[in-house]
């Protein structure tokens, strides 16, 4: 694409999805919302439009936009930061990807505004907005064997149809956090901001299933698609899949949209390894060290039952890691070794799978290697852009790493898309050490003080609260933090605060930090007057 007019030399203006770029006054127009960028942040912006979905070097850039300057890498990087965070602010918040140690690409559609209509901007013809879905909880029979069961196949469904290109699906929490509001179908789709609604029940005799789901256009309540499923519980991911194909075409069709692929499993179903890894995820509701080490065994057994599954592997690797950071492994270098290898094994087996690939950034994170998890989360969010933990995850490690503000918005944007998410607890911890990494005490004692309300048998967000204290020059209120923290996990300073400086070794404020945890180190309880 030339954003310039071969005509008359002009820049046209044009669409970033939804978004209405207008480079002759500097603007980004969506709705009824206007920003204004200066005019080397826009050049940056229109370079990238020209070439949606390849990658342009820093190089390039800067060549392309200082042709006759002599700018250097902060002026293109704080040109990125204030792209990223316009289209963050109209709704775009990954359409801009940093592909480490190389420059950046535009995830998104473009193309060019019809100058000859004689309608506004914003009422032209614009690209089809992804559609939205919800899956709704399945009715089933009441003793909990099938409670799992139903729980996991909407769990499923809904992870898997958010794979899908353009896709948009309501995260399962929120969904279960209305179902108590007995709202009618199109007051829940307003809710949950949805066009489409799967519905279904599930009914278990042995080894038998009777699967039973439908796809309604929520405000009509038009029936797009229905299936019964009669099949044994070891081809419960057949019908999964199968499901998952019919929806996608169903809901294709009605909003005149190619079908897209839909990644298929071939394998066969362990009911036993399924129920501990949906167990294992309830646990985390109330993190602590306790249900770290429930959730640690879950996986172990899931993995024992079913040795060659990657999710398993991936979803164990991640719980090990985090062990290791919260100073809850035993031999904490064996541990590390283990949540490596079967991270491995995990991304050999399914490298395109967008879960593996988020658990692999989480490795990487937990680990200190925020390049790598960078990497793999990028990757993941593009193959599936609904996963919001892989979003805050994401948003951590570029404030680590790039002290990038525009990280914080992507934690944000995770928080107030899924409140109810089982993570959602820890993404205030992330927010927390994303402002401590870049220096902002007051944000990252706000943040952490929220953290430790959300996870209140956690010590870490205690003491994040007290490093920020530190930070401020406030060591009596750093030692009552500190005191309250080892109430939940006494001694754990010194490891937490080796933890920290490893982390922070790969920030821009590296000193700085060192500094400030050393201090740490050293606030005495007893001196507070505690």
């Amino acid at each position: 694409m030339s954003v310039v007019d071969s005509q008359q030399g002009a820049i046209k203006a044009f669409f970033v999805d939804d978004v209405v770029v207008d480079p002759g006054d500097l603007s980004l127009r969506k709705g009824a919302t206007t920003l204004r960028l200066e005019p080397k942040v826009m050049a940056v912006l229109v370079a990238l439009s020209e070439r949606p979905g390849a990658t342009w070097t820093r190089e390039e850039l800067i060549e392309r936009v200082w042709t006759h300057g002599h700018a250097g890498d902060e002026s293109l990087t704080r040109s990125i930061y204030r792209v990223r965070k316009a289209l963050s602010e109209l709704g775009l918040e990954r359409a801009l990807t940093t592909v480490s140690r190389v420059g950046y690409r535009l995830n998104a559609n473009t193309r060019f505004v019809n100058a000859a209509s004689q309608l506004s901007l914003e009422e032209q013809d614009q690209p089809p907005q992804p559609f939205s879905l919800a899956v709704l909880p399945f009715a089933q029979a009441a003793d909990e064997e099938n409670q799992w069961l139903a729980r996991g196949l909407v769990s499923d469904l809904s992870a898997l149809l958010a794979r899908i290109p353009r896709f948009t699906v309501a995260p399962v929490s929120s969904i279960i956090h209305l179902s108590d509001k007995r709202l009618s179908l199109p007051e829940l789709a307003d809710e949950l901001h949805v066009r489409f609604v799967v519905d279904g029940s599930l009914a278990r005799q042995d080894d038998t299933l009777r699967v039973r789901m439908s796809v309604l256009e929520a405000q009509s309540g038009t029936l797009l698609w229905a299936r019964r499923y009669d099949t044994q519980l070891n081809q419960f991911y057949e019908v999964q899949d199968d499901a998952v194909l019919s929806i996608a075409t169903a809901v294709s069709t009605q909003v005149r949209m190619p079908n897209a692929a839909v990644l298929q499993r071939h394998k066969r179903f362990n009911a036993s390894a399924y129920e501990r890894v949906q167990e294992a995820e309830l646990l985390r509701q109330n993190y602590g060290r306790s249900t770290a080490s429930q959730i640690t065994r879950k996986l172990e057994e899931a993995l024992d039952l079913e040795p060659d599954d990657a999710a398993v592997a991936a979803a164990l690797a991640v719980q090990l890691s985090q062990n290791v950071v919260s100073c809850w492994a035993d031999n904490p270098g064996a541990v590390r070794k283990k949540a490596d290898s079967l991270i491995a094994q995990a991304l050999a087996t399914a490298p395109h799978d967008p879960d593996v690939l988020t658990a692999a950034g989480i490795v990487a994170t937990m680990f200190h290697r925020p390049g790598n998890a960078i990497d793999y989360l990028e990757h993941s969010i593009y193959l599936n852009p609904n996963d919001p933990h892989a979003l805050a995850m994401l948003g951590w490690q570029r404030c680590l790493r790039d002290a990038d503000p525009g990280g914080i918005t992507l934690i944000e944007t995770a928080e107030s898309r899924a409140p109810h998410h089982p993570r959602f607890a820890l993404w205030a911890t992330y927010r927390a050490t994303a402002h401590l990494f870049m220096l902002e005490y007051e944000q990252g004692l706000a943040a952490a003080r929220v953290a430790a309300s959300r996870t209140p048998n956690y010590y870490q967000p205690l003491l994040h609260c007290a490093w920020a204290c530190v930070g401020l020059g406030d060591d009596e209120r750093a030692g009552r933090y500190v005191e309250e923290a080892h109430k939940l996990d006494a001694g754990v300073m010194p490891s937490y605060v080796e933890e920290m400086q490893n982390w922070s070794a790969n920030s821009k404020h590296q000193t700085a930090n060192h500094s400030v945890l050393q201090k740490l180190l050293h606030v005495d309880p007893q001196r507070s007057g505690c």
